[in-house]
């Protein structure tokens, strides 16, 4: 819920040390469920995270410690669904006893097949940003992964706030008070999330704030 990652570097050394099973989650917060040294929950990575948009565990460099990465296909691919990325074997055992999947109806054929041109898109825009590095000046094309992050940078810089993604959470109190926040906020021409409970404790309401590419600095000032 608010943004935050995971310790992967140090849950890596004990996945090392004590060979555990080492899930990564790109898509719940990890608000609503104790967080396990096997269960680990950061809020929409895929895509965002990470040099190739691999999510948290890419922006850590830990992907080669991970057994399986769950991510969701309805935030930043623009699709619908999620996806399991694990090995064969555990692969099989989620197809077996996996009773979310058991019990889910396949995702249908037109959907499958906007994901695979949405991700064979950003594959292609990928390449062509690497080949051709964005420079001040020089008048070329930024990723818009790179302009979500500077826009973090730029929002951190404003308000001295200790950030580390696009997902920003500023506790405001009350349901009253979130309300009134995010109504001004939607008069000015943003859409900012209140969040209130079940998902949070009470008194603890809070704005969600969420950086994309299109904001512009003049937004965010």
């Amino acid at each position: 819920m608010d943004g935050d990652f995971a310790p992967l570097p140090e849950l890596v050394k004990l996945r090392q040390k004590y060979g555990f099973l080492f899930v990564v989650d790109d898509v719940n917060s990890g608000n609503d469920r104790v967080m396990s040294a096997t269960d680990i929950f950061k809020a929409h990575g895929t895509l965002v995270c990470g040099e190739n948009g691999g999510g948290a565990a890419d922006l850590f460099g830990c992907e080669n410690e991970i057994d399986i990465s769950v991510g969701t296909l309805s935030k930043a691919v623009g699709c619908q669904g999620g996806f399991v990325a694990c090995n064969t074997r555990w692969k099989r055992l989620i197809q077996s006893r996996g009773r979310s999947f058991i019990f889910s109806t396949t995702l249908p054929v037109p959907v499958v097949a906007s994901v695979y041109d949405a991700m064979g898109e950003c594959l292609k825009l990928k390449s062509a940003w690497g080949r051709e590095r964005w420079r001040p000046g020089s008048g070329g094309i930024r990723s818009p992964r790179s302009v979500i992050w500077d826009n973090v940078q730029y929002f951190a810089s404003l308000t001295k706030l200790n950030i580390t993604s696009p997902i920003i959470s500023v506790v405001i109190g009350s349901e009253e008070e979130v309300l009134k926040a995010s109504r001004h906020l939607l008069r000015s021409g943003f859409l900012v999330t209140p969040i209130r409970p079940p998902l949070v404790p009470r008194n603890s309401c809070r704005l969600r704030i969420t950086l994309s590419a299109a904001h512009s600095s003049d937004d965010i000032k």
